[in-house]
């Protein structure tokens, strides 16, 4: 069976594009997601969250985190969320032509 998109090396690959040096592999990104779960089904979204602003360090609340998560999936397409990211100030428009960018190469390989 094909698949319909991305794999986690290709996001990996990203990330360490995005970053200018090698940080994430596929194993690891397979840690994330096992430990994000954990999270989710041992204390729902809440746990969820937790981890992501524990493996991050960003300084947002749950609220905050839920509105960005619901703005990248209710966007649609990557380009509509970067727009939507950039409308509502969570990032620059300089930052999110760069992501574009990146995005773009990954997809010419």
């Amino acid at each position: 069976m094909a698949s319909s998109g991305p794999t986690k090396k290709d996001f990996a690959d990203l990330i360490n594009q995005m970053m200018g040096q090698n940080v994430v592999n596929s194993q690891l990104l397979d840690q994330v997601l096992k430990e994000a779960k954990k999270g989710y089904h041992q204390q729902g979204l809440e746990g969820f969250f937790e981890y992501i602003r524990n493996l991050t360090n960003i300084p947002l609340s749950n609220t905050e985190l839920k509105q960005l998560m619901d703005i990248v999936i209710g966007a649609g397409t990557p380009d509509q969320a970067l727009n939507h990211l950039v409308n509502q100030k969570w990032i620059s428009k300089d930052k999110a032509e760069t992501i574009e960018r990146k995005i773009g190469s990954q997809g010419k390989r």
